[in-house]
């Protein structure tokens, strides 16, 4: 029985929304296309070079490649990955980028990011062994990959333009139920005073619903017809006003609605109680209004620290640490500057730049998720309302720490 009930809710569910679930699957499967051929588009623009077959590194030859980037002047985060055969760290190799040693490899993988400086349109990356050594070892993959600053912001923007095609019917829906429901809870204290009145003319309360003339309700007219029909049709009283109440969803229409049928069945002064809600609905709408009035502030400063850590870790990174690294050179230091005790040593100052905005990258995330349900809780008063804010700061996070950090 139960499974004949589902089917048949099922049904009826299809054929209520039909053009809407074909709505929202045509754009999933659009949105989800575009995404998936931005990516492999961005994938292929960023390959500069790819490396076919392995090359060989002895004490007589050496492994090179070459690779040519058109505009080295907006090249950001060119990134060498390359891995090797027989390497480890008894046996290591060194790696020239354009004649300039950047880095001593001791391992079988290596990720080399060379300064922007260095770039050039035609560049050489060499490797050779520092000393001789009989152990036989090879470059077994190479690539490259580098990409502007327009190039990123045109991927980021594609995969929010394909995200935002994904769930714009979702949304839209969300957006309809929300105005509705709330142009409901405004027309319903004057549907409460309207049945008042007919109470008051000597009618019961189910003759005084059925009296109220529809047209003038706005969305509720569709619900009050729908009610009057069931009443038409014997269905119990106390029934058909909870039914009302679920097709509102509306938590004020909700509760004003279960007060009624208490009220009803205890057989109290039903106009009182009509009164009652309707003046405690038109005071919770002013109570919300103002609360929203007074958190509207709360919101701004919530989005305005958010700005200011930005802005400070980009501060950080790009003029703070260098300088310290410079200033620490120039008083004899390394210039391996370090802070969080893992990049210090022997890394050079631009990879601890690297660790350092890895880590910032992450606090950013995780400053936009939080803030985002903080700020969503303080200015509507639930924590789901704050998902939309932490998808604003969220996103915003991820085009600061792409293109400043």
């Amino acid at each position: 029985m139960n499974k004949k009930r589902m089917k048949l809710k099922a049904k009826n569910f299809w054929r209520q929304n039909e053009r809407l679930i074909l709505l929202i699957s045509v754009a999933f499967i659009v949105g989800a296309s575009l995404m998936l051929f931005n990516l492999h588009q961005n994938q292929q623009n960023m390959v500069k070079f790819q490396l076919d077959k392995s090359m060989p590194i002895d004490n007589e030859q050496d492994a090179s490649f070459e690779f040519k980037i058109n505009e080295p002047s907006l090249a950001k985060g060119t990134t060498i990955s390359l891995t090797f055969s027989n390497v480890s760290s008894g046996n290591g190799v060194e790696v020239y980028f354009n004649g300039e040693s950047v880095e001593s490899v001791n391992s079988r993988t290596a990720l080399i990011k060379p300064s922007s400086e260095n770039i050039q349109v035609n560049n050489t990356v060499r490797i050779t062994r520092p000393s001789i050594g009989f152990q036989s070892q090879a470059l077994v993959d190479a690539e490259v990959t580098s990409q502007t600053n327009f190039q990123q912001l045109m991927f980021v923007l594609f995969n929010l333009f394909s995200l935002l095609l994904m769930a714009a019917p979702i949304m839209y829906v969300k957006y309809e139920q929300y105005i509705a429901r709330k142009k409901m809870e405004e027309k319903f204290p004057e549907f409460l005073r309207d049945v008042v009145e007919g109470t008051r003319a000597g009618m019961s309360l189910p003759q005084a619903i059925q009296n109220t003339e529809t047209g003038s309700y706005g969305p509720l007219d569709e619900k009050i017809e729908k009610m009057n029909a069931q009443l038409d049709w014997g269905v119990p009283f106390q029934d058909v006003l909870q039914n009302f109440a679920e097709e509102t969803h509306s938590d004020v229409v909700r509760r004003s609605v279960d007060t009624i049928i208490q009220a009803y069945s205890s057989g109290g002064n039903i106009q009182d109680v009509l009164e009652s809600v309707g003046d405690n609905i038109r005071t919770i709408k002013q109570l919300k209004e103002e609360r929203e009035s007074q958190l509207y502030g709360e919101m701004v400063t919530g989005y305005i620290v958010f700005f200011i850590f930005i802005g400070i870790l980009v501060a950080l990174t790009n003029y703070l640490l260098p300088n310290l690294a410079d200033a620490q050179q120039s008083l004899g230091g390394s210039g391996g500057f370090s802070v969080l005790g893992g990049g210090g040593g022997g890394a050079s100052l631009q990879q601890n730049i690297n660790l350092y905005n890895s880590w910032f990258s992450r606090l950013v995330y995780f400053q936009a998720i939080f803030s985002g349900l903080i700020i969503g809780k303080l200015a509507e008063g639930e924590l789901k309302a704050g998902f939309k804010h932490m998808a604003v700061l969220f996103a915003i996070g991820y085009l600061a720490t792409t293109f400043f950090l």
